[in-house]
């Protein structure tokens, strides 16, 4: 039987980011359009915290799916909005 994570994923109104982290796809949907409003823009891990008010713990698979998602790029320590 197909539990109601796996359904919602299927679905794509939850969107994984890590093993154990799912978001809501409204809110990452949020996420790349604040994103897009500062295309160009080389930013670190502290600053997306702040502008988002997310831990580290969650900022961290965040980046790293918006890298997966190619609406940023790992650049060192920084990223690189696309």
């Amino acid at each position: 039987a197909r539990t109601l994570l796996q359904i919602l994923l299927k679905e794509k109104r939850l969107v994984k980011a890590g093993d154990d982290l799912v978001f809501h796809a409204a809110a990452i949907s949020g996420l790349r359009s604040m994103l897009a409003d500062r295309k160009g823009t080389r930013f670190s891990v502290p600053e997306f915290k702040n502008w988002t008010g997310v831990s580290r713990k969650y900022a961290i698979p965040l980046l790293e799916l918006l890298d997966r998602e190619r609406v940023t790029r790992r650049d060192g320590d920084a990223r690189i909005v696309l």
